[in-house]
């Protein structure tokens, strides 16, 4: 590499995309569509609603997961 030669480094990214299809959570969440259409129908998911698709966040799923987790007994 010669003296003059600038190096570029890249920033990688791996954030996860913002807002995630009800059908691309449900492969990240391990929870099925149904479910997931279920719970966004019954009000407990947030959900960003753009003409017929719903589109969900991992806060929110982790959010819904805060508050219906049954803890671990010691």
């Amino acid at each position: 590499m010669k003296e003059n030669q600038k190096t570029v480094t890249k920033t990688v990214s791996t954030a996860i995309p913002m807002f995630h299809t009800i059908e691309s959570m449900a492969k990240i969440s391990g929870i099925g569509e149904n479910t997931l259409r279920n719970l966004v129908e019954d009000g407990q998911i947030d959900h960003l609603r753009i003409g017929n698709k719903r589109l969900l966040t991992t806060e929110a799923m982790f959010d819904w997961y805060q508050r219906v987790k049954i803890p671990a007994s010691a």
